[in-house]
């Protein structure tokens, strides 16, 4: 026995979307950041990290003041070693030992936003570790590689040189 579907085939309407108000939305997105800062807590002692969130939502430890005077601003071109992994699982995804350091030009990039806001007011050859939310990092959907969406990401970082 045939019976009819619509399921998008030929010829058919694409279903209804429903949009969802922007005051659910950022209270969805409050939930989020409260959940993902209490993880944040109750991993960071396990993993050594000595860390609470500033002003800007911002979880950073550092781990090596750096030295001289030059300081990332945010119109620096920097280069940085770096492991890039899961917070929660300790999932490597991405390393400067693989793929060689990053130039990050702080003003015109794709890096993500919580690093950015890292390494600005930072000395050369700092050692540091931010952790951030998904938010602050890649999202909801990821990077369309190796990190899938809504991750806390680790990004273990030392300042190799800073360009003013």
């Amino acid at each position: 026995m045939l019976t009819s579907c619509s399921c998008g085939g030929r010829g058919d309407n694409p279903p209804p979307t429903r949009r969802v108000p922007k005051e659910v939305k950022a209270d969805l997105n409050h939930w989020w950041v409260r959940n993902d800062s209490a993880l944040i807590v109750h991993y960071s002692d396990s993993l050594g990290l000595d860390t609470v969130p500033d002003e800007r939502g911002l979880w950073l430890t550092i781990h090596k003041v750096g030295e001289g005077d030059r300081v990332v601003s945010e119109s620096s071109v920097v280069t940085i070693s770096y492991v890039i992994s899961d917070f929660v699982t300790g999932k490597k995804f991405y390393t400067s030992k693989k793929l060689g350091p990053k130039v990050i030009s702080i003003a015109h990039t794709d890096e993500p936003q919580g690093l950015l806001e890292a390494l600005v007011g930072l000395k050369d050859k700092t050692k540091a570790t931010a952790v951030l939310l998904p938010d602050k990092a890649y999202g909801l959907v990821g990077d369309g590689e190796k990190i899938e969406g809504r991750r806390i990401i680790r990004y273990d970082f030392e300042i190799l040189k800073v360009e003013n």
